[in-house]
């Protein structure tokens, strides 16, 4: 099987892979954004966990192969990366922080959906189905999952090819040139060190500006708001398993509590940002209990979002000496990215403009500002 891929050109796939990718579990992922609803700001972050999951599997074969691993395990490094993101539901990460207390994560539920299903029978044609979900844990399933994994890499460049912001540009022929592996580490020589100081530059530089981009947090807010809405008003939440984006709202709609989200989202009718504050993460404040005084004091909509972490732990070790270092220890770069971050994240208070002074006025007293 031969594909034309954006990012990398003619990419082939076996005829085994060819059975998985043809089954309903993975063509579902046509259906689901890999950036949900950053397209609200950068139109052409359309595209979706299919491409990326193919990317993925050919990216992490060129690094087994680069790393001069065995045939037979680099066919079931393929096979991991191929069906790492199946089992992603409608709205990928957004969507999970609310539906993994129903439905599990999504690598819980990829592992339940390839076990029980057809592309578990499929790879039970030459493989054990669970050594192949469970190779996250293996030292071999790095070079999908580490930051110096395929899956990383894939994302970011495709992210910033689609979106068209440069950051997520890397030096990935110099990352591959200088990568090795040494009892099961993943690393890099010497010679690679200021690559993969770009590396976590784009990603942090992504994450700063597009995923956390204030109208895609905004929209992201809303999505969560909506889905909660959906499941309080008899929406099950295992009906995502099923769905793609456009069906989880269409559906979603019909649910009187959650419908005016679904049309806000659906007609770029975004709430505004109201307030917004830096605080620390070992701030004291209560966010899930200042919004319920936000809404029940001004009988108004409100949201409060704060993000997840931007710098994400690092590790990605360099070779100095006979030595593996870890980059956080050589690399003032890398510290000055993690206490950038700290500067950057804010709490924000979302309502309607016609809300604004009733719910900044409170907002401003329950904060003490």
């Amino acid at each position: 099987m031969i594909i034309k891929d954006e990012l990398y050109g003619t990419i082939e796939f076996s005829e085994l892979e060819k059975k998985i990718i043809d089954t309903p579990d993975f063509q579902r992922l046509h259906r689901i954004k890999q950036m949900a609803l950053t397209y609200l700001v950068y139109p052409g972050a359309t595209y979706t966990r299919f491409e990326h999951s193919l990317g993925t599997c050919h990216l992490a074969s060129v690094i087994a192969e680069k790393l001069n691993i065995d045939k037979d395990i680099r066919e079931k490094i393929r096979l991991y990366a191929l069906i790492h993101d199946i089992g992603h539901v409608a709205f990928s990460h957004e969507s999970e922080v609310i539906l993994k207390r129903y439905l599990g994560n999504h690598e819980e539920i990829g592992k339940n959906m390839i076990l029980s299903g057809e592309i578990g029978d499929i790879l039970r044609e030459t493989h054990n189905p669970k050594e192949i979900v469970e190779m996250e844990k293996s030292q071999n399933g790095k070079i999908v999952t580490s930051d110096l994994g395929a899956d990383r890499m894939d994302y970011l460049r495709r992210d910033s090819h689609n979106t068209g912001a440069a950051y997520g540009i890397m030096d990935f022929d110099r990352i591959l040139h200088t990568l090795r592996m040494r009892n099961g580490e993943l690393f890099l020589t010497e010679g690679g060190l200021t690559s993969a100081e770009s590396l976590l530059i784009g990603r942090y530089m992504m994450f700063s500006n597009v995923y956390m981009h204030k109208t895609v947090r905004i929209a992201a807010a809303m999505l969560r708001r909506m889905i909660k809405c959906a499941i309080t008003g008899g929406f099950n939440p295992r009906e995502f398993l099923k769905y793609g984006d456009e069906e989880a709202l269409i559906n979603i709609a019909r649910i009187d509590e959650a419908k005016k989200y679904v049309e806000m989202i659906h007609g770029r009718k975004l709430y505004k940002e109201i307030l917004s504050i830096e605080i620390s993460d070992n701030s004291k404040i209560d966010i899930d209990n200042l919004e319920e005084k936000l809404i029940k004091k001004t009988n108004c909509d409100v949201i409060v979002d704060y993000p997840n972490e931007i710098f994400k732990p690092v590790d990605i070790n360099i070779a100095l000496n006979n030595k593996l270092v870890q980059i956080t220890k050589i690399s003032d770069i890398v510290e000055a990215l993690r206490v950038s971050e700290k500067r950057r994240k804010k709490l924000m208070i979302l309502g309607k403009e016609e809300d604004r002074i009733k719910i900044i006025e409170l907002a401003k007293k329950e904060l003490r500002l």
